[in-house]
């Protein structure tokens, strides 16, 4: 199945299910770390699902740019507040949001990593870090789940915190923060948050 097939076909009930947690919640692990005191400026929400986390930080006065490859993005097109912008494309190359010539402040990827093959990860993080500012924020959740259908069942890629360590020491950026909190609701599945700040 492709990483888009799954959500999809469960479109409204994934829209359902994100909108049930409030984002102050979903995000405490880092965001009052580092966003407090951190003058808003322009973000990119990769993976942005149906927009809860782009509206979130529209609302905290950030303009976004929320980037979403599959039928979510509709749905979150219709609920958006207007400092949010979509753009339909997709890791690991990102060639449409390249192609824009934008850098950001802050780039967010929350649940999405695990959808770029491995082998393609490396590459991956340096696209990202090349559409940052200086001292801009790279904040990326890893999911850990251990329900091997589950992962199959939604195109799940291995991933490691090691490695995204080692791909940010290979660019000279440095590991600000790295948090790890379980799951609301699932115990076969835990979180990891990694933020890297730009030199």
């Amino acid at each position: 199945m492709s990483s888009t097939a799954y959500y999809n076909q469960n479109r409204d009930t994934l829209f359902e299910q994100y909108h049930a947690y409030d984002p102050e919640v979903v995000h405490r692990a880092w965001a009052p770390e580092h966003l407090k005191g951190r003058k808003p400026g322009f973000a990119c929400d990769i993976g942005a699902g149906t927009g809860r986390d782009a509206n979130w930080l529209a609302e905290q006065g950030w303009e976004v740019l929320a980037v979403e490859p599959s039928d979510l993005r509709e749905q979150g097109e219709e609920k958006s507040d207007p400092r949010v912008t979509w753009l339909d494309d997709t890791l690991p190359d990102l060639r449409k949001l390249r192609t824009l010539g934008r850098r950001f402040d802050l780039i967010l990827l929350r649940s999405v990593w695990m959808h770029v093959p491995r082998s393609s990860q490396e590459r991956a993080f340096r696209i990202l870090t090349e559409l940052l500012n200086p001292s801009g924020l790279l904040v990326i959740s890893l999911r850990h789940g251990s329900a091997e259908e589950e992962n199959r069942a939604r195109g799940f890629h291995p991933i490691s915190a090691d490695d995204l360590i080692r791909y940010a020491r290979d660019r000279a950026i440095s590991l600000r923060g790295q948090y790890e909190h379980p799951d609301r609701s699932r115990d076969h599945v835990h979180w990891e948050w990694l933020v890297f700040e730009m030199p």
